[in-house]
């Protein structure tokens, strides 16, 4: 028997294609930008799998907002890293 809806990774991917009109309405950086967006979430793509959500964008948004939580708290422990060095250094 067939499958009767497609991967999470088919699906985030025909998702990004329904964007194609928006991005090319994009300056290059920008269009650089929402092109790391959709690889953030090209790389939770398992973990939005498993979340079973029927509507595609749901788990596409939630893998993005993960990578910028990710990304945000990498900043936050290397401000503190800065803060600790320029403080022992007073």
């Amino acid at each position: 028997m067939g499958r009767t809806i497609p991967s999470f990774r088919i699906a985030l991917e025909q998702e990004i294609e329904t964007w194609k009109h928006y991005k090319k309405a994009l300056s290059k950086g920008s269009r650089r930008n929402l092109e790391e967006l959709f690889n953030a979430a090209r790389n939770y793509c398992s973990a939005a799998s498993n979340a079973v959500r029927p509507i595609r964008f749901q788990g596409m948004f939630m893998a993005i907002v993960a990578e910028h939580g990710m990304r945000l708290a990498n900043i936050a422990n290397e401000t503190e890293k800065m803060r600790l060095e320029i403080h022992a250094r007073d």
